[in-house]
């Protein structure tokens, strides 16, 4: 369904207007390898069901069809039958035909539990991978998006300092004409245009270079047309207070949580493996015994069957029990370290995403001061200018502060959002 309606948009050239979280959600549909991660977790699920299957009879059926073309003599005692002295007599049919139906059905199978939790530990372990994928997949689209609003940002900056240049360039031109400005600082100010023109082509190239990657990310054709509706400027708030304890909410603890009960389950199949197997066995036959071929007469059919318990004493594993233990063991102590090291890993990453989060709101707050003071010296230097009290090289250097201005203030806001968006994910919330 996704894929259809991005090839719609791809079709119709109709915009795909989408916000950030939209953004996340068609990304979240639309790739192919969250779509084959789904299928992991079906196969870990059918692995559960085949294990339940464990339980179910076998049941088959068998059909033998034997010609003897020498029968085996058999001794036959002096005395037996009549016969005053040992001899060797043939018995039997040549023509021996069984068809039968064999049953078996488990009682007890001291490893099946076991592999039942194994599979279902499997299955838990899938899920927290899935979710450690679909958070970092979370993020590179966020990125991306973010991306594409900063250089959106930037393709206006240059536009905005293309359009000022070229307003200084018309009021030098006109001072020029009437002889009040020197040619050196009309030529200059020809050259300013130029290189803002430059930058600007270029800033239009890396945004469409961005769009092209958000693309990418979440999976819609290049040619799709898109409307980004949120913007760098759109939410900015306060840094929040670190929070505490969040590691074990994150899906890599998870993970290695749940190696460690796998270790332990392995561990428990290992010591029952030297456990009997009991199991229900029966069969149903009906056998033909002939000279020839006669298979229509019936009277020379004859059913027999027979029921028993089978029990089946492993002796070797009994020997490998005590190796399996020391493995097992080893790998207990090594997911331990790694459980904690992950977490101290993480702590580390919580608080440092968090002081990164906090230095860049207040370096947010600072730029944002500075680029308003800025215009303010930029339109009263201006208009200076345009009056003949103020040098051209004075203007460029005020417009090379608010130039300066502009980029750290659109720079802070982007790295506020983006120190955001990394605390949201070390603390678990993307």
């Amino acid at each position: 369904m996704a894929a259809t309606a991005t090839a719609a948009f791809a079709q119709t050239n109709t915009p795909l207007t989408v916000g950030l979280q939209q953004a996340i959600n068609t990304g979240m549909k639309n790739r192919y390898d969250i779509q084959a991660s789904a299928y992991k977790v079906s196969l870990a699920q059918n692995a559960i069901d085949k294990n339940r299957q464990e339980w179910l009879p076998e049941i088959s059926a068998s059909g033998n069809i034997r010609y003897n073309t020498q029968l085996q003599a058999t001794m036959i005692p002096a005395g037996f039958g009549g016969f005053d002295k040992a001899q060797l007599l043939a018995l039997g049919a040549k023509n021996v035909t069984i068809f039968g139906l064999d049953l078996v059905q488990p009682l007890y199978k001291p490893t099946v539990v076991t592999d039942a939790r194994i599979a279902q530990n499997n299955l838990n372990l899938q899920h927290e991978k899935n979710r450690e994928q679909e958070i970092s997949i979370k993020q590179q689209i966020s990125e991306a998006y973010l991306n594409v609003l900063f250089n959106q940002l930037q393709y206006r900056i240059a536009t905005d300092m293309e359009s000022r240049y070229k307003s200084y360039y018309d009021l030098a031109a006109g001072k020029y004409n009437n002889g009040a400005l020197m040619e050196n600082d009309y030529l200059r100010a020809r050259l300013d245009v130029q290189n803002a023109q430059v930058l600007t082509q270029q800033s239009k190239q890396n945004y469409a270079l961005a769009e092209d990657y958000l693309k990418y990310q979440m999976n819609v054709p290049a040619s799709t047309i898109l409307v980004l509706t949120d913007s760098l400027t759109s939410e900015k708030s306060p840094a929040a207070q670190p929070l505490t304890n969040l590691a074990e909410g994150r899906p890599e603890i998870k993970e290695i949580q749940l190696q460690q009960q796998n270790n332990q389950l392995q561990l428990q199949k290992s010591n029952r493996a030297g456990l009997p197997t009991v199991s229900f066995f029966a069969n149903y036959s009906q056998q033909f015994l002939n000279e020839k071929f006669p298979y229509t007469q019936g009277e020379w059919w004859a059913p027999f069957s027979y029921v028993g318990l089978k029990l089946n004493v492993p002796i070797t594993p009994v020997f490998k029990r005590q190796v399996a233990k020391q493995e097992y063991a080893f790998q207990a102590q090594q997911t331990n370290l790694d459980l904690q090291q992950k977490k101290a890993d993480i702590e580390y990453e919580i608080q440092k995403t968090w002081a990164t989060l906090n230095n860049a709101w207040q370096n947010m707050q600072a730029t944002q001061g500075n680029y308003e003071l800025s215009k303010s010296i930029y339109e009263n230097q201006q208009q200076q200018f345009a009056l003949g009290s103020f040098q051209y090289n004075n203007l460029l250097d005020t417009e090379k502060s608010l130039s300066t201005a502009e980029q750290n203030y659109v720079k802070g806001v982007y790295d506020f959002l983006l120190a955001k968006l990394n605390y949201q994910k070390a603390t678990g919330h993307l």
